[in-house]
């Protein structure tokens, strides 16, 4: 009968224990991983979710922009082409290791018409260097 009360009393206290220690435990936020394994790399900025991207070999803003940690949609990619203005001269035409910024921050409106001009875009044609003229205003 005593140690039926021991083993009580030990599981009464393992219990109390437990349920203590994850209740006192913090919730942990996971550091910004890379979206693609080798393809890219996402990188919280501030506290307010802006996120920087590092371009990796084989990236196009329409891949950067379907990402489910950036906008996880491709015809979102002017978004990209619009935030980072000041590194991007043709968005057919961008190069390893640039770090664009990710901004959350548009309206509806800017949203849809990214995505309409994305539609209007022409197709994809390879070349040698970057347009001086763009076929839309993006």
């Amino acid at each position: 009968m005593r140690s039926l009360r021991f083993l009580l009393v030990v599981f009464v206290v393992a219990a109390l224990v437990v349920s203590t220690g994850c209740a006192a435990r913090k919730t942990v936020q996971p550091e910004a991983q890379p979206v693609d394994e080798g393809i890219g790399q996402v990188e919280e900025t501030t506290a307010s979710a802006a996120m920087r991207y590092v371009v990796r070999k084989g990236d196009t803003l329409w891949d950067i922009s379907g990402k489910s940690g950036i906008y996880g949609d491709s015809f979102q990619w002017p978004l990209l082409f619009r935030a980072n203005r000041d590194q991007i001269q043709d968005p057919d035409w961008i190069e390893i290791g640039q770090q664009f910024d990710v901004r959350k921050d548009f309206t509806r409106a800017e949203v849809a018409d990214a995505v309409q001009k994305a539609k209007d875009t022409p197709p994809y044609v390879p070349r040698s260097a970057p347009r001086k003229t763009l076929p839309l205003k993006y």
